[in-house]
């Protein structure tokens, strides 16, 4: 054989590995190239989403804290029967609604945006959130009690608070770590 056939034949799985090698590199990079725009807009969209869970969140506490008030006033026996009228309209006033439907559609955010291991953290500040109206509702609506059981109901009720407070952090560390690309957050 002739010693250019053979150096043909010789290169020819060289050439081949190094074109096909040059062909899934470029492929790579092409994706890569396609990939980064939509990456950004979804980053974009989930810190949107964990924003508007973090805003509604502390909407909501800051509300039911302002609800103190007029907790405070039922708990202490100084307004004996909200069903009075008159009662109703004084303690109006200083009555704001903590409303639960901004954090509601903030979790459904976070739900669709993900990533999966950030959804139960934003559930469980919407659930803390429910427990915690469901139990102002609860300690509210028991006028007929002792000073000591006004006493039980008002610790009841900040605990549930502490609980949507304590919730909030551990959302908000493990989003910031996830956006800040921590692989131990992935």
């Amino acid at each position: 054989m002739e010693a250019e056939v053979l150096a043909a034949l010789v290169a020819t799985p060289a050439v081949l590995a190094t074109a096909s090698a040059a062909y899934f590199a470029g492929r790579a990079q092409a994706r890569a190239a396609l990939r980064a725009p939509v990456d950004s807009i979804r980053r974009t969209a989930q810190r949107d989403a964990y924003a508007a869970l973090l805003t509604a969140a502390r909407t909501y506490l800051r509300t039911s804290k302002r609800n103190d008030a007029w907790r405070e006033a039922l708990l202490s026996g100084v307004v004996a029967n909200v069903a009075d009228v008159e009662q109703q309209r004084l303690i109006g006033r200083i009555r704001p609604q903590a409303d639960l439907e901004p954090v509601r559609h903030a979790v459904a955010l976070v739900s669709l945006e993900g990533p999966e291991h950030l959804v139960p953290l934003a559930e469980a500040i919407e659930q803390c959130a429910e427990d915690f109206k469901r139990t102002a509702q609860t300690t509210v609506d028991n006028s007929d009690a002792t000073p000591e059981e006004r006493l039980e109901r008002r610790r009841v009720l900040e605990e549930a608070y502490e609980r949507v407070a304590t919730a909030v952090p551990s959302f908000v560390v493990t989003a910031r770590a996830y956006l800040n690309g921590d692989p131990v957050s992935r």
